[in-house]
């Protein structure tokens, strides 16, 4: 589409790429990430967590140092630079308020939706095809509801949701076939529910052990 220059450049950056471990450091190392993308385009990952750089022993605020190069940079290199600064809502609109030049510099803003849980369902069955596993005719309605509970949890991972959820059935796929001395790579609605009893279980115990309580 013509968009890049001809070099063609896109670099991807996250935290450790353009802050330095040593007081002086920062600037220099974001400015060299800047340079590597100059003529393309800069995607900064995870972004707010340059906002929430602790600071050294001495009071020194690495990340503050980052935004204010990063925010000069894009000026000066306005008609040459696209930067896609990307992560969580939240965090994100924590991060521009971090300094007043911030969101000034920042010509769009594109906020992309949770999936829904018939998307989740169909990211499942497409990780499972990619996998060659056959699912069950029966899994949807138990999958629907474990998407439905997973959304509202603030910590909502998304599609990670999915593929953290199907390598534990996976697991569990596969010593029932070993039990059963079965070899067909068929995901059972048994498969599912003993993964959604654990994961209940961990979570009982979790809050049981961070519960604190006094007795006399």
């Amino acid at each position: 589409m013509n968009i890049l220059s001809s070099n063609c450049n896109f670099v991807e950056a996250q935290r450790a790429d353009l802050i330095g471990k040593y007081v002086g450091h920062t600037a220099p190392q974001t400015k060299e990430m800047i340079e590597k993308a100059n003529g393309g385009v800069l995607f900064i990952d995870e972004a707010y967590s340059i906002a929430s750089y602790i600071e050294d022993e001495g009071g020194r605020d690495f990340g503050a140092e980052c935004i204010a190069t990063l925010i000069k940079e894009m000026e000066d290199k306005r008609d040459s630079l696209c930067v896609i600064l990307a992560g969580y809502t939240k965090e994100m609109n924590q991060m521009l308020k971090v300094n007043p030049g911030f969101e000034s510099r920042i010509q769009f803003k594109i906020e992309f939706p949770d999936y829904s849980s018939d998307e989740l369902y169909q990211i499942f069955k497409n990780i499972a095809k990619e996998e060659k596993y056959r699912l069950s005719n029966n899994l949807k309605p138990i999958l629907i509801s474990y998407f439905n509970k997973e959304r509202k949890k603030e910590n909502f991972s998304n599609a990670r949701c999915v593929r953290n959820l199907f390598e534990k059935i996976k697991f569990e796929q596969a010593d029932r076939v070993i039990k059963q001395n079965e070899n067909i790579n068929t995901i059972k609605k048994c498969d599912i529910e003993n993964v959604l009893n654990k994961l209940e279980d961990n979570n009982k115990h979790e809050e049981k052990k961070n519960r604190i309580g006094f007795a006399c």
